[in-house]
């Protein structure tokens, strides 16, 4: 009888009985060479063949495809260490192109993102549509140091701009605007508090929405509200509270939680700005309610149409600058990446205080 030594090949004994298995793969070899060598080695070839592919496959992970791009970027730290928020923007820009995910990447180019971008537009709006031409340029970009494509084939391809009918986006509101609101909630039953408490925050501590919904109750101590790890930029920011703010901080929660949630063990929540539940407000979640007293005031009379929730935040920003602080001392107390940030409100207040002058100069000429 002939011996032939196959590398590559485990022997298990178990009892009277021997089993081979295939190392690289980790699959036993159901022929025996004894009896059927033929059928044992073309079992073996295609084992060594499998084994080839994956070795393939590890060395040469780079996708060919949109969809690939999109969950290896996911994957990398670039979007993992990004704020959950920003994580869920990205994710809608990349869900409005799912049915893209089988789009070869060398075959992505301007003209298709264009396309791509106005077809989005016409069926979800503006802001997808220009998030979509964002995240393809973040996605592309991030793909061209790691080998997966030549070009980032977003670059400057233009976002839709805003329609000019549509005015100032996020005017800053009036202190009377601002009063309606306080007013219109004061007495609203199931989830008035918590609309109040967040209007203040916004209108007298300058923060976003996103940094609303997180405030813990823990923050405030001694007339001031301290924060860390701020949504966009990771800073600390130290909030004095102003009268008003303290006293509307300081209201009890009106809470309708249902027998049966007691019952169940719910608890309420340990953030400063609760629904009338007793739980935090998502993002999106605060949207609704706000959005609905807003118009009523709107029809009333009470309050400009377009004003949003981001406008109270520029009302500090713009009370600042026509106050006369720097854009540092703005940037500051709006918790912003730096002063530049701040130059909107203080060119704004300039150019208003360089007209009031102009034509109060003027008023008295024939």
């Amino acid at each position: 009888m002939t011996f032939v030594e196959i590398s590559g090949i485990k022997l298990v004994r178990a009892n009277v009985s021997i089993y081979r298995y295939h190392r690289a793969t980790g699959k036993r070899i159901a022929a025996n060479p004894d009896t059927h060598p033929e059928v044992f080695f073309a079992e073996v070839k295609l084992l060594e063949a499998e084994a080839m592919a994956g070795v393939s496959a590890k060395l040469d992970p780079l996708p060919a495809h949109l969809g690939g791009l999109f969950a290896l970027y996911r994957a990398s730290p670039e979007f993992t260490q990004l704020e959950k928020v920003t994580q869920g923007g990205y994710q809608r820009a990349m869900d409005a192109l799912k049915t893209f995910d089988a789009k070869v990447l060398i075959n992505i180019d301007q003209l298709w993102i264009l396309k791509v971008r106005d077809e989005v537009y016409a069926a979800r709006g503006r802001w997808l549509a220009n998030q979509v031409v964002a995240v393809l340029s973040i996605v592309l970009g991030w793909g061209v140091p790691h080998g997966i494509v030549a070009t980032n084939a977003a670059k400057g391809v233009p976002k839709i701009g805003r329609p000019k009918k549509l005015g100032v986006a996020n005017k800053a509101w009036r202190p009377e605007e601002v009063d309606a609101f306080f007013k219109a909630t004061h007495d609203l039953q199931g989830g008035g508090s918590g609309l109040r408490k967040t209007v203040a925050l916004a209108y007298y501590g300058g923060l976003r929405k996103e940094d609303v919904v997180r405030v813990p109750k823990t923050a405030r101590s001694g007339g001031s509200i301290d924060l860390d790890m701020m949504d966009k930029n990771e800073k600390e920011l130290s909030i004095f509270e102003a009268k008003r703010l303290t006293a509307i901080l300081n209201e009890p929660d009106q809470i309708q939680m249902g027998r049966a949630a007691q019952r169940n063990g719910h608890k309420v929540g340990h953030r400063l700005v609760l629904n009338r539940l007793g739980q935090p407000y998502s993002t999106d979640g605060l949207d609704s309610p706000f959005n609905r007293i807003k118009r009523r005031l709107v029809k009333e009379g009470e309050i400009r149409p377009g004003l949003t929730l981001h406008g109270l935040r520029k009302s500090l920003g713009k009370a600042a600058a026509d106050a006369g602080f720097s854009e540092n001392d703005i940037a500051g107390a709006l918790g912003q990446a730096g002063p530049a940030s701040a130059r909107v409100y203080t060119q704004d207040a300039a150019r208003n205080q360089g007209a009031l002058r102009v034509l109060k100069a003027l008023s008295k000429r024939k």
